[in-house]
């Protein structure tokens, strides 16, 4: 090998792209690069005939001597080996170390060669990555969890269980000490709480415009992060000791305000649409009936359509000149709001007709002329009495209605009450008959509607012999109330027809 071949494979040795040492078996070195003099800081003089392991930190040399070694020993070799570097300044250097052992003639161990590599940017690059699953795992997290919040908001029936539901979220998935909503009246601009767990918000509800997330300070007050709802109001979430709030769950923090509120928007335009439906239903159904000691009155509703107050079948009660009382039921051909916007107007037409001392005959008569104007009420059926209780004479008239049960107080069975009938309302040139009964003290009669008897595959008639039946077992000497419970009770089961159900029972005191 020439001169200038040698002092280039030196050269090799001391600039090479990573440390090189040769130590003897027991790690002694007795020949160190400038490369790795330059990485740790070490003089030449101050390793060389020190120990490798003993520039390692103290799980290093345990790690050498527990592992490393004996390794070395059995295989000849290591590779990338991860181990920290102590440098001359004190500092670490992570480091990847393969050694090579080399045996003699007789087979025995004469030296090691360690290649060293720095590490430093692999290690910052790998903590880099982790960081970055770290980031897409808790991403992924909250996702999951805002997936899970939407859902269970979405399915919670009513604001109270919304807010309760989404303090459930946060708490779980924050492992918060305390959470709330509070919610804004949009007409006063009043803040009140809906829900809360743990202690109350500090420092009071007062309407807030944007986030505010306090991360504490040590020994005096725990975190806390407040988040304003779109329509007013805030949720919350707190801790008892301080705590970083990061990004990403200050954006969870933040999609969950937005999704809660709309959802408590959407729960309260609801909520405030069904109390104006309600208020407009029960708007349409009798008002109290009169008070007269003369008379007892009970009554039974059941619309079929779910989550309706009124249906097309209605009743009313009401007081005449002359001491008198107009009694009627009817029944709006349909079901749902429509019938009930019929049932209103042809109730108000009947209560107006009958004020102007028209008879039953003649109510029903104008009537015919009403739902020409009223599309929606023609073809109702309406059966209208007009009782005198200080003689007990009654005046009824029936539009295609069912026939009116009369109730004697002594043994007499119940009977159907078959004058004053004619056909449906807005047939025309049908001639309007009245049919008239007495009373005496303690007896009574029935008006109902078909729901209460009506069945799939049977005829009316049967329908109205089951009733006369019950009304045998139950009417004589019963007062009106009773016959309202027990009725529907006995006519009413899962085989019933799906239809408005109406039922008045009036009785004459005397």
């Amino acid at each position: 090998m020439s001169d200038g071949e040698a002092e280039t494979a030196e050269e090799l040795y001391e600039e090479a792209p990573c440390g090189y040492l040769t130590t003897r078996p027991d790690g002694t070195i007795v020949r160190v690069n400038g490369t790795f003099l330059r990485w740790t800081g070490h003089t030449r003089e101050a390793l060389v005939g020190r120990r490798f392991q003993d520039l390692l930190t103290g799980g290093g040399r345990i790690y050498h001597e527990t592992h490393y070694a004996p390794l070395l020993r059995m295989q000849g070799r290591v590779r990338e080996i991860a181990l920290d570097i102590v440098r001359a300044d004190g500092s670490r250097m992570p480091a990847l170390v393969n050694a090579t052992l080399k045996l003699d003639a007789a087979g025995e161990p004469r030296l090691v060669r360690t290649t060293v590599f720095d590490a430093t940017d692999r290690q910052r690059y790998e903590r880099e990555l982790l960081a970055a699953r770290d980031r897409e795992r808790a991403a992924r997290e909250r996702a999951d969890a805002m997936r899970q919040a939407t859902a269970a908001i979405a399915a919670a029936p009513d604001r109270e269980a919304i807010a309760l539901t989404l303090i459930a979220q946060l708490t779980a998935v924050f492992g918060a000490g305390r959470a709330g909503v509070a919610v804004q009246d949009p007409d006063t601009g009043d803040v009140a709480v809906i829900a809360e767990a743990g202690a109350p918000l500090p420092g009071g509800l007062a309407p807030i415009t944007g986030p505010v997330y306090d991360e504490g300070e040590a020994g005096v007050r725990g975190a806390l992060a407040r988040v304003p709802l779109p329509q007013g109001g805030s949720i919350w979430i707190g801790f008892g000791e301080p705590r970083a709030i990061d990004a990403g769950e200050r954006a969870l923090m933040e999609t969950c305000a937005v999704q809660a509120g709309l959802a408590l928007e959407r729960r309260r335009l609801y909520d405030r649409s069904r109390d104006v439906a309600h208020v407009l239903q029960r708007s349409l159904l009798a008002t109290a009936p009169p008070v007269d000691p003369r008379i007892e009155l009970a009554t039974v509703y059941r619309p079929a359509v779910e989550h309706l107050e009124v249906g097309g079948d209605w009743h009313d009660a009401f007081a005449l000149p002359g001491g008198r009382v107009g009694i009627a039921v009817g029944d709006v051909v349909g079901r749902g709001l429509g019938a009930a916007s019929a049932m209103g107007q042809l109730r108000s037409a009947v209560r107006a007709l009958a004020g102007a001392d028209l008879g039953p005959a003649e109510v029903l008569a104008h009537l015919d002329t009403f739902v020409e104007q009223a599309a929606a009420a023609r073809y109702a059926t309406v059966i209208y009495a007009e009782v005198d209780p200080a003689t007990g004479a009654v005046r009824c008239a029936s539009a295609g209605h069912l026939p009116a049960i009369l109730l004697p107080a002594g043994d007499a069975p119940p009977e159907a009450f078959m004058a004053g009938r004619s056909a449906p309302l807005g047939v025309p040139d049908v001639p309007r008959p009245e049919g008239r009964f007495a009373l005496k003290p303690g007896d009574g009669f029935l008006f109902y509607t078909d729901g209460l008897v009506e069945r799939r595959g049977e005829s009316i008639d049967d329908g109205i012999e089951r009733l006369l039946a019950v009304l045998a077992r139950h009417a004589p000497g019963a007062p009106p109330a009773a016959l309202a419970r027990a009725v529907p009770e006995a006519l009413l089961d899962a085989e019933a027809v799906r239809d408005d159900v109406c039922l008045l029972a009036f009785r004459l005191i005397g």
